[in-house]
């Protein structure tokens, strides 16, 4: 019997491990499709980060790992596109400055991932922390 996928946050690992995964890619596929913005607000361990997850393997041409799924069989073109995610629990326990730091080499960093170097902005506004 497959087990449920507790405390598993990532599709890909949920796939490999061959865990229960009730299939909402048909609604994904709405959402990419209708091209809006979207706020994801659930309670905790309500699915958000799976959902990312989800969307991500999408984005980045994954189609292999949703073999028997929804949008497997739809006219998704599975075309490769960068994915800019940001996960702010990693940051979290800083405040003020130290935040704006920590942001600014997360953004560096995916962007030496895509070949796009992020330069500096030499005049910022003063802060008020």
């Amino acid at each position: 019997m497959r087990q449920l996928p507790i405390g598993v946050q990532t599709f890909e690992k949920i796939v490999e491990g061959n865990y229960v995964y009730v299939d909402k890619t048909k609604y994904l596929y709405g959402i990419i499709k209708e091209g809006s913005t979207y706020f994801l607000s659930r309670p905790r361990r309500f699915g958000k980060s799976l959902t990312i997850s989800t969307l991500e393997a999408i984005f980045l041409g994954r189609k292999e790992l949703f073999k028997g799924l929804w949008i497997e069989s739809s006219d998704y073109d599975w075309k490769k596109h960068p994915v800019i995610r940001l996960d702010m629990t990693s940051v979290s326990e800083y405040t003020g400055v130290q935040m704006d730091i920590r942001l600014a080499d997360k953004i560096r960093d995916i962007g030496k991932k895509y070949g796009i170097e992020i330069k500096e902005k030499e005049e910022c506004p003063p802060r008020l922390y």
